[in-house]
């Protein structure tokens, strides 16, 4: 009986042997699987942050770029809506002759070009058409200068010093493209202001 007492208990040895590396190992497993989930939970929330950090900066650069391109558009339908807006002005300057009121749009323009050439002799520049009205408005000015009907123009006259030192250009197509660039940096100024 010594014999089976000994096979005996080296059989419950080797069982609780067992039970006890069987405990060993499940805890080991638990340990192992809890730090298994806890990297993989760290490697999951790494990788959610840089896709969040990756669509933040892909959103703030296509916010960025319709941005640039709404206000590219926007600058290109207020030029287009400038540019309509001179054209139909200059397609009402054909007309200019015609308007009743031309006698003293003309005369208005010969009296700015000589105000900014003073007192010295001067050579007028005019279309064919306004001869006979230049003649008249300077015969009631009481001046006699020479007169060139050398242009084509929608209506005014070009002054100049008998030299062509100074020239000054007061036609309608003139005073259109002037005013053109003067509104121009003023639409330019309000856009860049918002």
């Amino acid at each position: 009986m010594a014999y089976e007492d000994l096979l005996k208990s080296v059989e419950e040895s080797a069982r609780e042997k067992e039970i006890e590396l069987r405990k060993n190992q499940a805890a080991s497993v638990d340990v192992i699987k809890t730090r298994a989930k806890k990297q993989a939970g760290e490697i999951r929330q790494a990788h959610i942050n840089d896709a969040t950090r990756a669509l933040t900066t892909e959103r703030n650069k296509l916010l960025y770029l319709t941005k640039a391109e709404n206000k590219e558009q926007v600058i290109r339908v207020r030029e287009t809506a400038f540019e309509r807006a001179f054209s139909e002005a200059e397609v009402r300057l054909k007309d200019l002759r015609s308007d009743p009121d031309y006698p003293a749009v003309f005369e208005k323009l010969l009296k700015e070009a000589l105000h900014a050439l003073g007192d010295a002799a001067f050579v007028l520049h005019v279309d064919q058409r306004d001869t006979v009205l230049c003649k008249k408005i300077l015969s009631l000015l009481h001046l006699s200068p020479e007169i060139r009907p050398d242009l084509v123009t929608e209506g005014g006259m070009v002054a100049s010093l008998p030299d062509n030192s100074v020239v000054i250009s007061n036609t309608a197509e003139s005073r259109m493209q002037r005013a053109k660039e003067l509104k121009r940096k003023e639409v330019h100024a309000i856009l860049t202001m918002e």
